[in-house]
């Protein structure tokens, strides 16, 4: 299996940090992904990987997903980014992933819906068909859900 993560960062969702199958994608060089770059623009081709088009049977994506302000602590960790720069992140970087995916290839996409609903997200997303997805957390003080979403590539 040839899987990509294009949102990499320091691997938190990964059982095996480092994976043999994958390729660690981030913007950040800080976070030692395999290959810094932006996901709306991914490579066509790398060393020791042929023609990325249609290359791929994974992708897992999860990208900013709440605007906390330029000074907020995790703006510190994670970036700040306005929420149309988030919109604009998701929306090319679905165009990227459709292009690297095989048809019928899966996206593991995680999403809080903090500031944006999960199927306003989705609708930015329409290469791909959602199959399944789980709540995986719950917060009440700031009402949000976290959640994660299996898509399927329509190409």
């Amino acid at each position: 299996m040839r899987i990509i993560d294009v949102s990499a960062g320091k691997r938190a969702v990964w059982f095996n940090k480092h994976h043999p199958d994958t390729l660690y994608i981030d913007i950040r060089p800080e976070v030692q992904p395999d290959i810094v770059c932006d996901s709306r623009d991914l490579p066509s081709t790398s060393p020791n990987l042929p023609d990325w088009t249609s290359y791929f049977d994974l992708a897992v994506f999860d990208p900013p997903h709440v605007n906390f302000g330029k000074n907020a602590e995790l703006s510190q960790t994670y970036g700040w980014h306005t929420t149309d720069e988030i919109r604009d992140i998701i929306t090319k970087t679905a165009i990227q992933l459709s292009r690297v995916l095989r048809p019928d290839g899966l996206l593991s996409f995680k999403w809080n819906n903090h500031d944006q609903k999960l199927d306003k997200v989705l609708a930015l997303m329409p290469q791909f068909e959602p199959l399944v997805g789980a709540t995986t957390s719950m917060r009440t003080k700031h009402a949000s859900t976290t959640f994660w979403v299996l898509l399927r590539n329509r190409k």
